[in-house]
């Protein structure tokens, strides 16, 4: 297995079109007076209105006054949360102008009721330089011709095109479609980089979860089911020639959004996080190893 992350570019509403309306709420108005629970956007969020007789508050800046709610639903694929997602029966598309920025990999993630993923970059004077349609099929849970044809199966959850070219200045196109419960949880397009020979066996996976969990005095159990973030523990084979540039690499990224794939057969291990700690241990002459401590998004 490789180690492959993908720092994502971050996406303003100037570099951004879509189809996916901003219509959730009304948008805040500085002279109209809003009762308390009502619920309006302002700056692409969604906030509610904590007390009556609320005028003249700007959200943002008014926390007595207003609470965030979360992102509108078109910008609901672009926060780090996979719980908050971008939704839109059966087709969407999301266009963004990547700018001088180096973007060569797309993914979505988290993704429900997806079917087929289109993903276009188009440069003002190559013209479409990529173009490629993918269908995301559903697999069964076990490998054998009775599951194939009988068993349970399972939709895809998350997406990659990892083999776009480098063209900074040109547009970036994703096309889904899907069924009337369409949505996806991350968009992500950015540079990816390669780190070592490979991630070496022993990978440990897990969950850290935030669900209430309480016993009271009587000996009842309380049991709350809330959100939880991927944990992942990894070792990576470096070569001694290229140990100086990852230690300044990961140095840079530290409290940074990853992609981290650690494996392209397996999708489990894949993760979209930070790293809690890495530590690089100077092992054999021509070899090292890297541990990294990787900790997901809700």
């Amino acid at each position: 297995m490789s180690l492959t992350i993908i720092k994502p570019l971050e996406v303003t509403p100037a570099m951004l079109t879509t189809d996916v309306p901003e219509a959730d709420y009304p948008a805040w108005a500085a002279g109209t007076t809003y009762a308390a629970d009502v619920r309006v956007i302002y700056a692409h969020k969604v906030y509610q209105s904590l007390q009556a007789a609320n005028a003249g508050k700007q959200p943002d800046t008014m926390p007595l006054w207003w609470v965030e709610v979360g992102p509108t639903n078109r910008w609901a694929g672009f926060d780090r949360s996979h719980t908050t997602k971008v939704r839109q029966a059966n087709a969407m598309f999301f266009e963004v102008a990547q700018g001088s920025s180096a973007v060569n990999a797309v993914a979505l993630l988290e993704i429900e009721a997806m079917r087929h993923v289109r993903v276009r970059l188009t440069h003002p004077g190559y013209g479409t330089v990529y173009d490629k349609t993918t269908i995301l099929y559903s697999t069964p849970n076990e490998a054998s011709w009775y599951a194939w044809f009988f068993g349970d199966r399972v939709e895809q959850v998350n997406f990659y095109a990892l083999d776009l070219p480098t063209y900074p200045g040109a547009t970036v196109r994703i096309d889904c479609a899907g069924t009337s419960t369409m949505a996806a949880g991350v968009i992500l397009l950015g540079d990816q980089k390669r780190i070592g020979e490979g991630v070496q066996s022993g990978v440990r996976m897990g969950i850290r979860d935030y669900s209430r969990k309480e016993v009271n005095q009587w000996g009842d159990v309380v049991l709350q089911q809330r959100a939880y973030s991927k944990t992942r523990s990894i070792q990576v084979l470096l070569k001694n020639d290229e140990l100086d540039g990852v230690d300044r690499l990961l140095t840079s990224l530290r409290s940074t959004p990853l992609l981290w794939i650690i494996g392209k057969q397996l999708q489990s291990p894949n993760v979209y996080g930070w790293y809690g700690s890495f530590d690089i241990l100077i092992q054999y002459a021509r070899h090292s190893e890297c541990s990294i401590d990787i900790e997901g998004f809700t």
